[in-house]
């Protein structure tokens, strides 16, 4: 009893010291977290004493960005989109295609095949650096930006980089992120936007001019081939015509002092089972080791008068040719006249404007609204850290 007695006093004088210490030190906390109210309530009433400090720093920021917004070069941003041209686009490039191929014979051609060709290349000359450097070195309009913007030869290379890359951005759309994209976008920026929009013009002209150059000087230089090869066969034909002659006239020539020698002025029928070479006058093509004019051994059968009258038409005729030879002579007559016709200029184009370069209404850079507001936010903040900062200092 007495051992339970004295645990239960134990137990409750222990219980009274705990409560006792927690009670301490619920006290001792109080204070601190008093304190920090205290200090928080006592930093806004600083920033609310400093307002002026605060609001002059978000002023003087805004203002700085203000003048930067007002005063930095603007650029403005023209864009196109290009697709391969129409049928009704090539116009009368179309028909001289056509026409060439008619007068070879060229079964495989389709315009489809030329639109596409002529497309492939605008779009290969509209990627090329070097094109891009080209229209720019003949342009008034960078002659002009480099002359105010560049003070020497290194200054005006580095320039004309920066326009290629960061300026003048031609690229095709991803399928993939958008299955209805067509064409080849086109963009180019300046500081105005009547700027931006004749220079991308200007631009999309040349890359055309210059593909449409290129491209009749391959099909001259086609037409060209084209002829060479028909004038080689023509020539061979007629060396050909003209050796088949001579053999026909030697032999015939031959038979005849033979006939006169034997005094056979009529043909004779007692020439029997005897074959008589005959010959075709003309016949080129014929090799002569199985042409029958290479044999002339019984020619003189024929008589003096028949063989006379042979060598008179083989000498005083023109050579007849075969039809090939003509045929040949009137695709040259007319390969030529298509290579004058190549030669005239006409009005083609090797894109369709899916959207032609517009006229900029929006404004790239700067944007001036949102760099007052971030000019401004950004002075009212270090206005407070300033203001707060100096106060937890001198406090210290």
């Amino acid at each position: 009893m007495f051992a339970q007695s004295y645990n239960r006093r134990v137990y409750i004088i222990s219980f009274f010291i705990l409560r006792l210490s927690l009670m301490n030190n619920t006290a001792s906390m109080s204070p601190q977290n008093n304190n920090d109210e205290i200090d928080l309530i006592d930093l806004i009433k600083v920033l609310w004493q400093k307002k002026l400090v605060v609001i002059l720093t978000s002023f003087f920021f805004a203002l700085i960005a203000a003048i930067y917004a007002f005063t930095a070069k603007e650029q403005w941003t023209s864009k196109a989109t290009t697709i391969a041209p129409k049928v009704a686009d090539m116009g009368y490039y179309l028909s001289l295609r056509s026409e060439y191929a008619n007068i070879l014979n060229i079964k495989e051609f389709t315009s489809k095949d030329v639109v596409d060709n002529l497309f492939n290349n605008f779009r290969v000359a509209l990627f090329s650096n070097n094109m891009k450097r080209e229209f720019f070195a003949q342009s008034k309009w960078f002659q002009n930006y480099a002359n105010e913007n560049a003070k020497d030869e290194d200054a005006k290379q580095k320039l004309l980089s920066d326009i290629l890359d960061k300026s003048l951005i031609v690229t095709i759309p991803d399928i993939k992120k958008n299955p209805n994209a067509l064409g080849i976008n086109i963009s180019f920026a300046a500081e105005t936007p009547k700027e931006a929009q004749e220079v991308l013009t200007e631009y999309i002209n040349f890359i055309n001019a210059t593909v449409l150059t290129e491209d009749k000087i391959d099909f001259l230089a086609d037409i060209k081939i084209a002829i060479d090869n028909l004038e080689l066969q023509k020539d061979k034909i007629q060396r050909d015509t003209e050796s088949v002659r001579q053999v026909q006239l030697e032999n015939l020539t031959t038979a005849l002092d033979i006939a006169k020698s034997a005094g056979i002025k009529e043909y004779s029928k007692t020439s029997g089972n005897v074959s008589i070479p005959q010959f075709a006058l003309g016949d080129a093509q014929i090799p002569f080791t199985d042409s029958k004019l290479s044999d002339g051994s019984y020619l003189f059968m024929l008589g003096e008068k028949y063989l006379q009258a042979q060598v008179d038409t083989l000498t005083n005729n023109k050579v007849v040719y075969p039809v090939s030879f003509y045929t040949i002579e009137k695709q040259v007559s007319l390969l030529n006249s298509l290579e004058q016709k190549a030669n005239t200029d006409s009005k083609v184009t090797s894109y369709y404007y899916l959207t032609s370069p517009d006229y900029p209404t929006t404004r790239d850079w700067p944007k001036r609204v949102l760099l007052l507001l971030i000019g401004a936010v950004l002075g009212g903040v270090l206005g407070c850290l300033w203001v707060l900062g100096k106060q937890i200092f001198s406090q210290k």
